[in-house]
């Protein structure tokens, strides 16, 4: 009889525990517990949680994803170091980028995946290797790129941990504003 007094106030707290963890979630931390959506009239543009791709080439692109950005799909490819297969991989990208970037400031983080394959940060030095493709569009001039990319950089953690990142929805967005504003003024 004391087992089945335990299950069901085992039950009851679980239960009592999840409606209180989510409800005060809601309340202090709604945009965050629902996923920090970016939207726009009404409509969802993403996630600033969750990268997705841009192939584009008059916006920024983020990293590689061997999951394609599904977000259901979190992982890398888990290859080794030593593989062919990641080695022949990260020559073919190196070669894209350089060829479609015309530069060879590269940062290593736009030729390999993230650990979960929806990482939506780029690094600093990313941004900066990607403004000759983007400004080559003539929508835009390098000095109103690397403005933006100063507007949405976020620091270094305290000042000394990791690198200066970039959110690549948040400066795409920012980006085509400023594409929108232009072909207005013209």
């Amino acid at each position: 009889m004391t087992s089945i007094k335990v299950s069901i106030i085992t039950i009851l707290l679980t239960i009592i525990y999840l409606l209180l963890s989510v409800s005060v979630s809601n309340l202090a931390f709604n945009y965050q517990s629902n996923g920090s959506l970016i939207k726009e009239n009404g409509t969802i543009l993403g996630s600033k949680l969750i990268g997705q791709e841009f192939s584009n080439n008059s916006y920024f692109h983020n990293r590689p994803s061997s999951n394609n950005y599904q977000n259901n799909i979190s992982g890398s490819s888990n290859l080794p170091y030593y593989s062919e297969e990641l080695q022949s991989l990260t020559k073919e990208r190196y070669e894209d980028f350089t060829s479609e970037n015309r530069t060879k400031l590269l940062d290593l983080n736009l030729i390999s995946e993230s650990a979960s394959g929806l990482d939506p940060h780029i690094t600093y030095k990313s941004a900066l290797s990607q403004i000759e493709r983007i400004s080559s569009t003539g929508l835009t001039t390098k000095d109103e790129i690397i403005n933006l990319i100063e507007k949405t950089s976020r620091p270094q953690i305290c000042g000394l941990f990791g690198n200066k990142i970039v959110n690549v929805l948040e400066l795409n967005l920012k980006l085509r504003d400023l594409y929108a504003t232009k072909s207005r003024t013209r």
